[in-house]
């Protein structure tokens, strides 16, 4: 089960970021000037044969997904990127969740648009969305700024 449901948050992802990219986007800059996406959940009908829980994902304004989450019970606001390969922490968040980047080990490559940038890999007890919870997940902490943490594949 838990991992129909983590290929069915995948795809509502991917699916959400492909219609992101495809109607334009106001860039990394512009993000803090659009509100966060509504997330919603249901469960019309669970059953021992049916356990269908459908998250819609609206892009803001801007065009971005823009998730506001929940990690180790501490909101997060996170930009869904499938272009990313990890879940990428901001300093700032790192920090909100009890990791200290001055004691992390920046031991990480990672090749972005712009250009290479460290991380510091860390563990997450719990990634909250809406009703959607995944657990013991690998994140990485960004050592160069970063406007928003990313929530990759």
């Amino acid at each position: 089960m838990f991992g129909w449901a983590l290929r069915y948050f995948a795809l509502v992802v991917v699916v959400g970021i492909g219609f992101a990219w495809f109607q334009g986007s106001g860039g990394l800059e512009r993000l803090n000037e659009a509100p966060a996406a509504r997330v919603t959940a249901s469960a019309p009908h669970a059953t021992a044969s049916s356990e269908a829980w459908q998250y819609v994902v609206e892009a803001g304004p801007q065009g971005h997904f823009v998730i506001e989450a929940e990690v180790n019970g501490v909101p997060v606001t996170f930009l869904v990127d499938t272009g990313a390969s990890e879940i990428v922490l901001t300093t700032a968040d790192a920090r909100r969740l009890g990791f200290d980047p001055h004691r992390l080990e920046f031991s990480q490559r990672f090749r972005t648009a712009n250009g290479e940038v460290r991380g510091a890999p860390v563990r997450l007890r719990e990634l909250r969305v809406g009703q959607f919870s995944l657990y013991d997940l690998t994140a990485s902490v960004n050592e160069a700024p970063l406007p928003v943490s990313l929530l990759g594949m």
